[in-house]
């Protein structure tokens, strides 16, 4: 939402806008970094059976 339409709202309903932003920030903070720590460990592990393999 613009800040130009927060202008008609009062304080309650902007407290409520703000903290559900915050909720779907903080979902998507999640999500991404799940996804980037699974991707780590995947390249560590192929890194460990690499080292093995070759040695």
């Amino acid at each position: 939402m613009s800040k130009k339409n927060y202008k008609h709202m009062d304080d309650a309903t902007r407290f409520k806008y703000q903290s559900l932003n915050a909720i779907e920030r903080r979902k998507i903070i999640k999500k991404y970094s799940f996804i980037s720590l699974i991707i780590i460990a995947l390249l560590m592990m192929i890194a460990v059976v690499a080292v093995y393999t070759i040695n």
